[in-house]
């Protein structure tokens, strides 16, 4: 007889179906676990009189938080639901100020832009109807000298400096841009030797006035919206000095610069009668000579430059425009009823998985520690054999075949027997299944003598000519039953088989 074997290999697959015929009370147990959490946490929120919204770590938000070496690092905040709201309050206030700004600062380039685009359309037209430009590079010019001196009598027009009527782009340009401060025409910035006095500053503002542009215009046979820029090219203003300046006409030929002499002599007129009680004007023509042409392509060439400044400060100020910062933090809301129906059901679900994880541990404990067979293997003799296992576990149903098996084997295995008996640790009750069989199969061989008995009936035992073991897989316990048929071997009696009922 070999020894039994000691060391029990877990079956994973019966230890599974062992816990799932135990499903419904691992659903209860896990039910119960799962009310006490939820009770728990009720009583906690609404009957513990403490503040819901001021428990800690309800809540977490991420923050950017600078670390030594100058670095932003995000961080998770945990917080209670009153602090997460006023910080989601903070953060809301905080994006509608940087949205404010970056909506002004866009507003604020796209003024820009468009004083741009109007200077560009401006010069694009000057460039297309310019009179000069379309003279093929003749014409000719007319230069008067003008002397303002002072009267006895002052009033409040002074010689102080004022800056020239003329745009002034705000902001600077960034270096980085297409085209570098450095490379800015020089009508970009006011130098103070380039203010005008009062005086000078009055003569070119009635000098280009909408009358007198008009009037330019009209001398020359020019459309009526004829821009300043136009006139601006024929009729020019140069300071000398605080109270002297020079006027120069240009045209395309002698009789336009008459047209324009005529125009000019009305300037003179009304000059002298708003300054009349200030200062004496005489005038002087100092020149009439023609142009030279490369005074032409040098204009030309100067316009060109203009109108390409232009178009990349224009582009300049887009990019800028759609570099414009906007960085907003994550705003969201919280409904505290819905934060408290979700930590109902955390506690809720987390009861139920404790409960059923608490289950699952005791049942692989019973299953594991019972001492009960779980696996015919557990019981290895050399001469011992089984004839049948009619259910693989206590909860698994019965099998025809090993019922078939067990019928014909007790048929075989007692011919010529006159008394079989059934030994087994078990009641006659839990044994009933194989029992009713091995009568029938005894039946068949005209056997009617047969005893179910105790391990303890060694009389019984010993006087039996058949003996076949009957236990049950997870109801039996394993060490019974190998004593069973170590005191049946040691009275030198032969085991037919072992039944699994």
């Amino acid at each position: 007889m070999n020894q039994y074997k000691e060391d029990v290999e877990i079956d994973l697959v019966r230890l599974f179906k062992y816990l799932l015929s135990k499903f419904k009370l691992l659903v209860l147990i896990g039910a119960v676990f799962a009310l006490a959490g939820l009770g728990y946490k009720y009583y906690s929120i609404e009957l513990s009189g403490k503040s819901f919204e001021d428990e800690p770590n309800l809540l977490s938000y991420e923050k950017n938080v600078r670390l030594p070496n100058g670095t932003l690092k995000a961080e998770k905040q945990k917080v209670s639901f009153n602090q997460y709201m006023a910080e989601m309050e903070r953060r809301k206030s905080s994006n509608e100020v940087q949205e404010s700004l970056a909506s002004y600062e866009k507003a604020r380039i796209n003024s820009e832009i468009k004083v741009l685009e109007n200077t560009l359309k401006d010069h694009q037209n000057y460039l297309e109807n310019s009179v000069l430009l379309g003279s093929d590079k003749t014409g000719y010019e007319a230069v008067l000298y003008y002397l303002a001196s002072e009267k006895g009598v002052k009033n409040s027009i002074k010689l102080k400096p004022v800056i020239k009527n003329n745009y002034i782009p705000t902001g600077v340009i960034n270096s980085s841009k297409k085209i570098d401060a450095d490379e800015r025409d020089d009508s970009d910035l006011i130098n103070i030797e380039d203010r005008d006095s009062a005086l000078l500053g009055f003569a070119r503002t009635l000098l280009y006035s909408d009358k007198f542009v008009n009037e330019f215009a009209s001398a020359l046979g020019l459309a009526e919206d004829t821009s300043v820029l136009q006139i601006e090219e024929l009729v020019s203003l140069n300071k000398v000095n605080d109270i002297s300046f020079t006027i120069s006409l240009k045209a395309k030929n002698k009789d336009d610069i008459y047209k324009l002499q005529q125009v000019l002599g009305k300037y003179d007129r009304e000059l002298t009668d708003f300054l009349k009680n200030e200062y004496d004007i005489s005038s002087n023509e100092i020149s009439f000579a023609k142009l030279k042409s490369s005074f032409i392509e040098t204009l030309q060439e100067q316009e060109t430059q203009t109108i390409n400044k232009l178009l990349i400060k224009i582009e300049n100020k887009k990019e800028e425009l759609n570099e414009v910062p906007l960085v907003l933090e994550p705003v969201s809301a919280v409904d505290l009823n819905k934060l408290k129906l979700k930590k109902y059901a955390i506690f809720t679900f987390g009861g139920f998985a404790i409960g059923i994880f608490l289950a699952l541990g005791c049942f692989t404990c019973v299953y594991l520690f019972d001492g009960k067979i779980h696996d015919p293997e557990n019981l290895v003799f050399e001469d011992l054999k089984t004839l049948a296992c009619v259910h693989s576990s206590s909860y698994s149903e019965a099998n025809a075949d090993e019922l078939q098996k067990l019928n014909e084997s007790v048929e075989v295995l007692c011919r010529g027997k006159q008394s079989v008996t059934v030994v087994s640790t078990l009641a006659e009750s839990e044994i009933v299944n194989v029992t009713s069989v091995i009568k029938d199969a005894l039946s068949a061989n005209g056997i009617s003598s047969i005893k179910i008995v105790k391990p303890q009936h060694m009389k019984d035992i010993s006087s039996s000519d058949a003996l076949i073991i009957a236990e049950k897989i997870d109801c039996s316990q394993l060490d019974a039953v190998i004593g069973e048929i170590v005191q049946i071997k040691n009275i030198k009696k032969d085991i037919l088989g072992i039944v699994f009922a």
